[in-house]
C-alpha cells in the first residue's frame, strides 16, 4: 500500500494547523495586551492573573491545533506540581487543566516567539548548570507558592523520549518546603494514530521548528495527564525521592494505554468544562 496519500495528508494537515497556530498565538498575545490595558497600564499582571491568562490561552491553542487532553485524578489548586517532561506541548497540556506557572531552563527565554509567550505567562527561569545562580528563581517559586498559585516543575532538567524518568534534582523542591506547600506528583503521556510517543516527544538532536511542523501533521493527537494526591514533606530530599517514585508509577499508567484506546476516549477539555 502506498504511503504517499498519508504523507500528503500529513503535510496538508501540518500546514493548516501551522496557520491556525500562528493565528492563535496572535490572538492570545492580543488578549494579554488587552488585559494590561484594562488595568490602565498602572501595573504588571500579578502571578495569579498571568496563570489564569495562560490557562485560557492554552485551551485556545490546543483546540485550534487538534490536541485533546484527558486527565486521571484531580489537578491541584495550589502547591508544587512535579512531572516527567516529554515535550514543549507539556506546558500547554498542564496549563489547560488549571491556572499555573512554570519553572523552565533559561534557554527557553530566548526561543523565537515561544520564549516571549513563556515570559508573558510568568515563567520562572532557572540555570540548570549553575545551581548557585538559582537563589533568585527559588525565591520567585516560593513567592508564587505562597500566593496560592500552582507551580509546575520538571525536575529531570530536560525533556526525554519517555523510556525512563531521569533522576530528580532535590534543590528545586526547597521552595515548597519553605513555603509549607503541598507537592503533587503527575505524569504525562502522548498518543496518536500516526506516530509513536517517542516521535511526538521532543528530545535528542531534534530541531524545534522542524519537530513542531512534523508533530502538527499527526492525526488524533492526544495527551493524557495523571495526578496523585497532594502531600507535604519534611525536607527536600524526601520530597524528591518519594515524588520520583510516584511520578514513575503514574508514568507507567499513562504510557501503558495503546494509542487507539487513548485516542478513542479523548475529549477536548474545553468541551468538558
Amino acid at each position: 500500500m502506498s504511503t504517499t496519500p498519508v504523507l500528503n495528508g500529513n503535510l496538508i494537515r501540518s500546514g493548516l494547523r501551522s496557520i491556525s497556530l500562528a493565528v492563535s498565538l496572535a490572538e492570545v498575545a492580543a488578549s494579554f495586551s488587552m488585559e494590561y490595558l484594562r488595568l490602565g497600564g498602572a501595573r504588571a499582571l500579578t502571578v495569579p492573573e498571568r496563570a489564569c491568562w495562560l490557562q485560557d490561552a492554552a485551551q485556545t491553542v490546543l483546540k485550534r491545533i487538534g490536541v485533546d487532553v484527558v486527565t486521571e485524578g484531580v489537578p491541584p489548586r495550589q502547591g508544587l506540581l512535579v512531572s516527567n517532561h516529554l515535550s514543549y506541548l507539556d506546558v500547554l497540556a498542564y496549563a489547560s487543566t488549571m491556572p499555573c506557572s512554570f519553572v523552565a531552563k533559561r534557554e527557553v527565554r530566548g526561543w523565537p516567539v515561544f520564549g516571549g509567550f513563556a515570559t508573558m505567562a510568568g515563567t520562572i527561569y532557572v540555570d540548570r548548570e549553575r545551581h548557585a545562580a538559582n537563589c533568585g528563581p527559588a525565591a520567585l517559586m516560593e513567592e508564587a507558592l505562597r500566593a496560592g498559585v500552582t507551580v509546575v516543575l520538571f525536575p529531570e532538567g530536560t525533556s526525554s523520549d519517555g523510556r525512563e524518568v531521569r533522576r530528580f534534582h532535590s534543590g528545586f523542591f526547597e521552595p515548597a518546603i519553605r513555603a509549607d506547600a503541598t507537592v503533587t506528583a503527575a505524569a504525562i503521556g502522548y498518543s496518536s494514530h500516526t506516530a509513536e510517543e517517542a516521535t511526538i516527544a521532543y528530545h535528542g538532536e531534534d530541531v524545534f521548528g522542524t519537530h513542531l511542523v512534523r508533530t502538527l501533521g499527526h492525526t488524533k493527537l492526544g495527551a493524557r495527564l495523571g495526578f496523585s494526591t497532594a502531600r507535604r514533606y519534611p525536607d527536600r530530599k524526601e520530597a524528591a525521592r518519594v515524588t520520583q517514585v510516584e511520578v514513575e508509577r503514574l508514568r507507567g499508567a499513562v504510557a501503558g494505554r495503546s494509542a487507539i484506546e487513548t485516542a478513542a476516549e479523548l475529549r477536548p477539555l474545553t468541551q468538558a468544562r
